[in-house]
């Protein structure tokens, strides 16, 4: 996304040369939620598109994030969004807190351990690509956070899934293994991980 906004960007100083740097921000993020407003729609989880349309972009630009837009032409197909995250792993019984933690550190006394969180993965209702799935987009995200950890070390991948069986049984199918306990967002969700180190 951050090349997304940065093309926008270009496009609004090549228009209007004259306004500074704030405003081009502003502008673009104006066109950015336009853009999200008439061509994105996810009616069975609204809350990736709220994430979308108001968060996204500032959380780019700030570096909080990074979320891949999947394209085909211009039509907007899905997103997934990736970040780093504390966990706090404190009151999670002994025998989880063994399988979250790296081998050489006592899990009696962490009480916290970084990780990676796939934050958003959401298709679009509108998207014309049958065979594109929710799958394709964790993988993907899966993949980048690997490269990622290639890089700067980590083994934990955490997500928080909806509580509803077919969509854990599909982030099972990847690895995932529920620890905690559930506890209500916007809906009941169901902590889950992946030691990607693993994989």
């Amino acid at each position: 996304m951050t090349k997304i906004i940065m093309d926008l960007m270009n496009v609004i100083k090549e228009e209007s040369p004259e306004i500074n740097g704030k405003a081009v921000k502003k502008e673009a993020k104006r066109r950015f939620i336009n853009r999200v407003d008439s061509s994105f729609n996810c009616i069975k989880n609204t809350d990736v598109v709220i994430f979308l349309r108001d968060k996204a972009f500032d959380s780019e630009l700030h570096h909080l994030t990074r979320t891949y837009l999947y394209t085909l032409n211009e039509e907007w197909l899905g997103f997934s969004t990736i970040s780093l995250k504390v966990l706090q792993i404190g009151a999670l019984e002994l025998a989880v807190k063994k399988k979250l933690i790296a081998s050489s550190k006592s899990p009696k006394n962490t009480t916290e351990i970084p990780a990676y969180l796939v934050a958003q993965v959401a298709k679009n209702d509108s998207c014309s690509m049958e065979e594109f799935c929710a799958s394709d987009m964790l993988t993907h995200a899966i993949q980048e956070i690997d490269n990622a950890r290639g890089i700067v070390g980590g083994k934990i991948v955490i997500l928080d899934s909806v509580n509803v069986d077919k969509v854990i049984e599909k982030y099972e199918s990847f690895g995932f293994m529920k620890y905690g306990e559930l506890f209500n967002g916007p809906q009941w969700l169901q902590p889950m991980f992946l030691d990607i180190s693993k994989q």
